[in-house]
């Protein structure tokens, strides 16, 4: 059994997850396994879950509102802002979640324990690769070329990756020892598709508002998301400004992280 020294550097932790790749690919695989084995329709609910969301939300505020375009057109602009959240909603909830699910493995093995929630996210950019090719075939059904800026979408990627790690690993330690946390971000979650621009266009947030509002990275992140589906401007100082808020928060959360990394089996 290995044996990791009382404090390890960053660049030996990150060469340690590089030496288990093959365990971060096969908690990956036992994930989607346990998610979607035991359904009939199986790993085709990564399509309809999301297709399904955004009609309830394109019919329902579609009507409320009375949203004056085409049913389509909205339903493809809801759909481009519900993908990127629930690859952040799902990957973020997760990592809160992912090392209860394991506690026999973290307890009995010694490994970088940084790969059991990156297992988890690899998981949710498979789910979200799936919505995006889809969302791409229904753009060019609708006659919408591709634009040159999906050059883009790894960085957008990225971005909710590190804001997603970054938060979950902030509040992991927390939701361990305090269990109500968990929980009670679950029941928050769902607010925060309404502090989006998911349902309604940024231009309904007033400019008073926008200086506070985009320090959300997923703000920045949807908007960029659409300006290249749409071939449009593609916001380039709040990107940055979304960036450079979920750097910030990755590294904080790989830090406090890391303080805790061996304490875990005894926490959980």
């Amino acid at each position: 059994m290995i044996e990791y020294p009382r404090k390890i550097s960053l660049s030996r932790y990150i060469a340690d997850i590089y030496k288990y790749r093959q365990l971060l690919f096969m908690l990956s695989k036992k994930w989607i396994k346990l998610k979607y084995e035991h359904s009939y329709i199986g790993i085709g609910w990564i399509v309809i879950n999301p297709i399904i969301t955004t009609l309830v939300y394109t019919i329902f505020f579609g009507l409320a509102f009375d949203v004056d375009v085409n049913r389509v057109k909205y339903f493809i602009f809801i759909y481009s802002g519900m993908l990127p959240w629930l690859f952040f909603r799902d990957s973020f909830l997760d990592i809160l979640e992912v090392f209860t699910k394991e506690p026999n493995t973290i307890k009995r093995t010694n490994f970088p324990r940084l790969i059991v929630p990156l297992s988890s996210i690899l998981l949710k950019l498979v789910e979200f690769l799936f919505g995006l090719t889809i969302l791409t075939i229904i753009l060019l059904a609708s006659g919408r070329g591709i634009n040159y800026a999906m050059f883009l979408l790894p960085v957008l990627i990225l971005q909710v990756v590190l804001f997603s790690v970054g938060l979950g690993l902030i509040l992991l330690i927390p939701s361990l020892v305090y269990r109500d946390i968990k929980h009670m971000l679950r029941f928050l979650m769902p607010l925060g598709l309404y502090t989006l621009p998911i349902i309604y266009n940024i231009g309904y947030v007033p400019d008073s508002w926008l200086k506070y509002y985009t320090l959300n990275p997923m703000v920045s992140v949807i908007q960029s998301f659409r300006a290249i589906l749409f071939h449009e401007t593609v916001p380039w100082v709040m990107l940055s400004k979304g960036m450079l808020v979920s750097v910030t928060l990755f590294i904080t959360g790989i830090a406090i992280f890391l303080r805790y990394d061996k304490k875990l089996a005894d926490i959980i």
